[in-house]
């Protein structure tokens, strides 16, 4: 088998960074994984320390490389995936002034509410295609300003992951526009940093990263690094998208019409399209972000989706966790099977998962959870399923949001971790009403980056002639009318029923407070 030319793919995540070495086919030959330690000082802080990061690139990068038992000469190009939302700040030494600030870090809610007396929120979203939320950077800098003002004064650069980790490799703090797209600094039309957004923080636009073009060369591969992780110096970096977008890539969701889903500790939903797409409701129940290549994604990402089943693993799922490691499985494989025995409905018991508040395609911090329906015929494994079916009634109603804005969704390309369950996959289908995809690489991300590295390359000439030649189908979920018509009717009560427990979110924090 011919390995030349290789791509090294790395995706610097929130919780996990991960690097792989892939071929031109799209196969995997060998992968690393490194977690990162997120920093909880106060109740409702997430943060991560910029230089955890840097390292576990540096780490699993040489982990990835030694696995694959690869000649350092025959890896063409290094190409980087990253979280969105982040943002750090560094002085002009390049020492941090803080840690980085997640996407789950809700400090910066009371900013957040002040944002329309500056600028009118619809037309922050328009501008940008992110909605008025706390994960966006800008609210970010402007808490820094009111509680941290002496670092704000020595803020040299204001910065997520990726063009950190390009910072400490290559010098400069490069950022391609697919990530920015995710700051709600870039003006999403425009594709550069957007005049309204940087007057309403107070900053200047040298204080935010270079932006490049994710398919151009931004630097090679400097000595000490080289050395590091055994690769050859000079190696040609491109920065590629966000994780985002090059989930939709990695999953071979590059066309009209197939959308990318994804199921990790959050969840999201997107879908490409040849322009960007803002919500004319000014519920603003989706985002729109720039992928790269001319193209842009509309979407929602959503809070509650993973994190609800670890929820369940860790305070009710003992047993299972049990049971699991006597079969030397994982537990989330013997949680979902406990699904699979119980009837579509979960046996009429509903949720609203909300446990961690929701950003799309409502706007609710103050959001709980909800366990709706509960009969003492009702065990543990109904309590599984109807976490499950709920994951994906929030999804359903950003698809249904999009499809009235014109937006066609024919099939659906499944990732993360939850895909991993065909349980899952088939409550997908059925809930959606559309086919669902099972692809063979689980980490999307780092292959959608590979993509990205061979079409810069010019081994292949765009998004769908990479996407069939790198991306493998595994298996594919029809969707069961009966059990469709029977998700509608339950979608519907599921919807009514967060609506009209709204007053008592207020009322139970309120109560908690005194």
């Amino acid at each position: 088998m011919g390995r030349y030319p290789l791509l090294v793919g790395v995706d610097v995540g929130t919780t996990n960074v991960r690097s792989f070495v892939f071929n031109e086919r799209g196969e995997v030959l060998g992968q690393a994984f490194q977690g990162v330690r997120i920093y909880s000082p106060k109740p409702g802080w997430s943060e991560e320390e910029p230089e955890d990061l840097w390292r576990a690139t540096l780490e699993t990068m040489r982990d990835a490389v030694k696995a694959s038992k690869i000649s350092a000469e025959d890896v063409a190009m290094i190409s980087f995936s990253a979280q969105m939302h982040g943002m750090s700040m560094i002085d002009r030494e390049g020492a941090t002034l803080m840690r980085l600030i997640t996407w789950a870090d809700i400090r910066p809610g009371p900013q957040c509410e002040k944002i329309g007396e500056t600028l009118d929120p619809y037309e922050l979203y328009s501008r940008t295609g992110c909605p008025p939320l706390f994960i966006y950077p800008p609210v970010k800098v402007l808490w820094v300003r009111e509680n941290e003002p002496k670092k704000f004064e020595r803020c040299y650069k204001v910065l997520s992951a990726k063009d950190y980790v390009m910072y400490r490799m290559l010098g400069e703090p490069y950022l391609d526009p697919s990530t920015a797209s995710g700051s709600q600094f870039l003006n999403i039309h425009k594709l550069r940093w957007d005049e309204k957004v940087l007057e309403m923080t107070n900053i200047d636009e040298d204080k935010l990263p270079m932006l490049r073009d994710g398919t151009e060369v931004v630097g090679e591969l400097p000595e000490d690094t080289a050395k590091f992780t055994g690769l050859k110096k000079g190696i040609p970096i491109i920065l590629a998208s966000s994780d985002a977008a090059l989930s939709n890539m990695g999953l071979g969701a590059v066309e009209k019409g197939i959308a990318g889903l994804n199921i990790g500790s959050s969840g999201a939903i997107r879908v490409l399209s040849d322009k960007p797409l803002i919500d004319k409701n000014r519920s603003m129940r989706f985002f729109c972000y720039y992928a790269g290549q001319r193209w842009w994604f509309p979407g929602g990402a959503i809070n509650n989706a993973g994190i609800v089943l670890r929820w369940f693993r860790d305070a009710l799922g003992q047993p299972e966790v049990e049971e699991a490691k006597k079969r030397g499985v994982d537990p989330y494989e013997v949680i979902a099977e406990k699904a699979a025995n119980v009837e579509v409905g979960a046996g009429g018991l509903l949720m609203v998962p909300f446990f961690a508040g929701e950003r799309f395609p409502v706007r609710d911090s103050k959001a709980r959870g909800i366990i709706f329906g509960l009969a003492l015929t009702h065990g543990k494994a109904h309590i599984i399923r109807a976490i499950m079916e709920s994951v994906v009634y929030t999804l359903k109603w950003i698809v249904d949001a999009m499809e009235e804005q014109g937006i066609t969704i024919n099939e659906v390309r499944a990732g993360g971790g939850g895909a991993r369950s065909p349980v899952w996959r088939q409550i997908q289908a059925d809930v959606l009403g559309k086919p669902v995809v099972h692809t063979k690489v689980e980490e999307a991300s780092a292959l959608g980056a590979a993509m990205v590295a061979a079409i810069s390359l010019r081994i292949y000439k765009d998004l769908n002639d990479a996407s069939r030649c790198m991306v493998k189908v595994m298996e594919r979920h029809e969707p069961n009318p009966e059990f469709h018509r029977k998700y509608l009717a339950m979608f519907k009560m599921y919807k009514e029923l967060y609506e009209v427990s709204g007053r008592f979110y207020e009322e139970l924090l309120r109560v908690q407070e005194m």
